[in-house]
């Protein structure tokens, strides 16, 4: 027989759970009665489980809000706790629809629920790792015997999400930023595009992950965790570029981190460098443009450049120095930049940008990105990988070298005109002749060879990753 016990401000339940092994559990009671009647049925269920019995909707306890609970304190990964937690809270929790009994769960609740997320504003992103977080609830409720029946989230519609290009820089612009960087934080701003590594993979690198002998650095760990994403070390190769950076570092950084804080210690998940590369990228002039503002009457402009400009409105009368100006004009503007929207992982794109663009092959680059599947690298990069097919579209092109662009005459179509070309002025019989005809056949005939020849040609011929010219970084420690 389950009995009810006093726990703190609230009850608890005691009954025989599914193993047959006395079981205590908090219940979301507001007084005596309620926890009587909680306990009633959770000692119900468990008899049904230990009999292998079918569970009903009816026989489940607690409200929405109390199984996202359950999940976060005994089934979320410790890692990611803290995040989901404020998740939950803000759009399941704390909302009318966290009071909401399991067996008035349905589908259709959980659709609006994320319909009128979409609504209001939400990215198709954010919308999907709520769903994804959903399942994932029910998933392991079930599992425990928390939840019966299908999983109500299978049925809802994941939301589109369109693929986009991610804000990378040039090697000259990298030099650039790195340029620009405080000294403190330099050589991690120097490691990021080089090798491709993540913020906490960066922050958890130790002297010892370094072997200069083999030229490799070991990825094991991220921020405070002995993992990384992927869950697997890796062994990468160490760029020629970037290892003055590293014997720096392993010769004047404090303590056993290879990128520590200033006094000797892991930085903090909570530590931002995208502020840094944020004024770094301004500071070279790396920017989307300039506002020009008006301090007095607030007047703005947009332009490409920093130079100086006057307001139209405000005019200054004095030279300085109270005497009248011998030319009125507007009082100067005030130019900011307008930063790039780049992140610091986006440094990462970076690195498998400057690969794919160099020529190195997408299965590699997947090993060096440690992506779990090729199709995450082409899937984000597919936009890059276009080097192999430029030959065939050249062997293709229906234009010869000997046709140039001309200016568009009074008799030639109008569509021609607008596309560029031009009509012959002489008939086609008589714009070549048989020995043009013979060296334009050659050419093709060389250029088809040629293209023939490429793609018999093996993956060894392009550039090694670790070779210097197949890295974005040339700027080296001062």
């Amino acid at each position: 027989m389950a009995s009810v016990e006093r726990h703190g401000k609230g009850w608890r339940a005691v009954y025989l759970g599914p193993d047959g092994d006395r079981v205590r559990e908090v219940l979301p009671a507001r007084n005596k009665a309620e926890a009587k009647e909680l306990a009633a049925k959770l000692e119900r269920r468990a008899w049904l489980q230990r009999r292998g019995l079918e569970v009903t909707a009816d026989d489940l306890t607690g409200t929405l809000g109390d199984l996202c609970r359950w999940w976060l304190d005994n089934r979320c990964p410790v890692a990611s706790r803290e995040s989901e937690r404020q998740r939950l809270q803000k759009h399941v929790m704390e909302v009318a629809l966290g009071a909401l009994p399991l067996s008035h769960v349905r589908t259709s609740i959980i659709e609006d629920l994320l319909h009128r997320l979409e609504a209001a504003g939400a990215a198709p992103g954010s919308v999907n790792k709520l769903r994804s977080l959903l399942h994932t609830v029910f998933a392991r409720a079930k599992k425990a015997g928390r939840w019966v029946g299908e999983n109500p989230v299978s049925a809802t519609e994941r939301r589109r999400v369109p693929k986009r290009v991610y804000v990378t820089l040039t090697p000259e612009q990298l030099g650039e930023m790195l340029r620009q960087v405080p000294e403190a934080w330099r050589p991690l701003f120097a490691c990021g595009p080089a090798m491709g590594l993540r913020k906490g993979e960066l922050f958890a690198l130790r002297k010892a992950d370094v072997d200069l002998a083999r030229g490799t650095i070991t990825v094991a760990r991220s921020h405070d965790r002995n993992a990384t994403k992927g869950g697997d070390p890796a062994i990468l190769p160490l760029p020629a570029p970037l290892r003055p950076w590293i014997e720096y570092q392993l010769e004047h950084a404090r303590g056993p981190l290879l990128f520590p804080a200033p006094d000797g210690s892991q930085r903090k998940r909570e530590a931002d460098p995208q502020k840094i590369l944020r004024h770094a990228l301004a500071r070279a002039g790396i920017v989307e443009g300039y506002e020009h503002r008006c301090r007095w009457c607030e007047y703005s402009v947009h332009a490409a450049d920093n130079l100086p400009r006057y307001c139209p409105t405000c005019m200054k009368r004095t030279d300085g120095r109270g005497n009248p100006a011998a030319q009125l004009r507007g009082r100067l503007l005030w130019p900011k930049a307008i930063h790039v929207k780049m992140r610091f992982h986006d440094l990462r794109h970076t690195f498998a940008t400057e690969l794919l663009r160099q020529g190195v092959d997408a299965h590699r680059v997947q090993r060096l990105m440690r992506h779990s599947d090729l199709r995450v690298t082409t899937g984000t990069y597919g936009h890059l990988i276009v080097e192999d097919l430029r030959a065939a579209v050249d062997a293709h092109t229906p234009l010869r070298s000997s046709h140039k662009p001309t200016a568009p005459t009074a008799e030639a179509p109008a569509m021609r005109q607008a596309v560029g070309f031009s009509a012959p002025t002489e008939p086609q019989s008589s714009l070549k002749s048989a020995s043009a005809e013979n060296r334009d056949r050659s050419e093709t005939s060389g250029l088809v060879a040629k293209t023939t020849e490429w793609a018999q040609q093996g993956l060894n011929l392009r550039p090694l990753p670790c070779e210097g010219s197949a890295l974005p970084l040339s700027y080296t420690p001062q």
